[in-house]
């Protein structure tokens, strides 16, 4: 068996590396970071103690990058261009499907950043994420209302998502009893 190359290697950090981040949004989730402790996470990462100190020096250094990873990935999202033209309410209604789709699947990271955000302390150091992703959405949106001639196109990005926030919410605490479609259609209707 030939050495790996370093092209394998680096992979196969990256591999191990979310492999941990997974595993720390299992286990923040369900026991949130304070009931947490690296031997949890190591347990279900199916990794060593000190393997895992290797790719991340703290819980709290883990938890950082779990937070970050988890705002590039909804900021991404949603500067990712439509599959039809951009700005008409065709647009907007799958987009917004979409977003929920997505929080759907990350609904523990969601679960976790909303506890998290929810305590002062949490709050500040994560504050430069949050406010990037606050940005990245409020371009994409405010653009949105801009072209469909809001008279306020900012207030109006700032009101949907509060919205959002409050069907995140609704969807964490029942989201099998909570009418989504419904809810969605009204959604586009208010706000397409």
């Amino acid at each position: 068996m030939s050495p790996r190359t370093s092209t394998q290697l680096q992979a196969l950090r990256e591999e191990r590396s979310m492999q941990i981040l997974r595993a720390a949004l299992k286990v923040f989730a369900n026991q949130g970071y304070n009931g947490s402790t690296i031997e949890m996470i190591a347990r279900e990462a199916g990794v060593a103690k000190g393997l895992l100190y290797s790719y991340f020096e703290s819980k709290e250094k883990l938890l950082e990058s779990l937070i970050t990873y988890g705002l590039e990935k909804a900021s991404a999202f949603l500067t990712e261009p439509p599959d039809g033209p951009q700005h008409t309410k065709e647009a907007f209604a799958a987009n917004l499907r979409k977003m929920v789709q997505l929080f759907r699947e990350e609904q523990d990271f969601w679960r976790l950043y909303s506890m998290l955000i929810l305590q002062p302390k949490m709050a500040e150091k994560f504050k430069a994420d949050a406010m990037s992703f606050l940005e990245t959405y409020m371009s994409v949106y405010g653009s949105y209302f801009q072209q469909k001639q809001s008279k306020n196109p900012m207030a109006e990005a700032m009101l949907f998502g509060a919205v959002l926030d409050g069907l995140m919410f609704d969807l964490i605490l029942s989201p099998d009893e909570y009418p989504l479609e419904e809810v969605l259609d009204m959604i586009i209707e208010k706000f397409a």
